[in-house]
């Protein structure tokens, strides 16, 4: 006699009377999960145009101040040139948009600057004064101070240079 294994003996499953909950999630997400997400993208959103329209105000701040150092050497160099008899005739105020580059050689008149500067004014005052040098034994020069300040178009001022200039000895 050969010892063979039982045949399988059906396996019958009570009726079931309750109904069962599910414990499987839904595919997708769920309305608060969605609204959460869309808040957060649009903090993010509102965070990076804040930056990018702050980015750009300093970066037309900072196109505008160099711009008038640029205007107020331009004009400092053309006072330096003159001599010191004629100087006076480059003081004034250059009003918006009405700011003139140095004078070419051989050339009666100056041209406006490039359009670039049309938002800039500036003003330029020439007084003639002494300096008193201590380290000298209280050595005096006379000559003009010239004051050249540049004007943004909220009228604050971007620029300023002053400088000395003794009288020449030949005067």
């Amino acid at each position: 006699m050969t010892n063979q294994p039982a045949p399988p003996t059906p396996v019958t499953k009570p009726e079931q009377t309750t109904w069962q909950v599910s414990m499987r999630r839904p595919r997708g997400f769920t309305l608060l999960e969605a609204l959460i997400a869309s808040i957060i993208v649009a903090m993010v959103a509102a965070t990076a145009s804040m930056s990018v329209a702050v980015g750009s105000s300093i970066e037309q701040q900072n196109r505008l101040s160099v711009l008038a150092m640029q205007a107020a050497e331009l004009q400092m160099s053309s006072v330096l040139e003159q001599s010191y008899e004629t100087m006076n005739t480059l003081a004034g105020t250059e009003a918006v948009g009405q700011l003139l580059a140095p004078q070419r050689p051989g050339a009666t008149t100056r041209e406006p600057l490039p359009a670039a500067f049309s938002e800039l004014s500036r003003v330029t005052t020439i007084v003639t004064e002494n300096r008193t040098l201590t380290q000298y034994n209280n050595y005096t020069v006379s000559g003009k101070r010239i004051d050249v300040s540049v004007i943004g178009p909220d009228g604050i001022t971007l620029a300023r240079l002053v400088r000395f200039r003794g009288m020449d000895p030949s005067t």
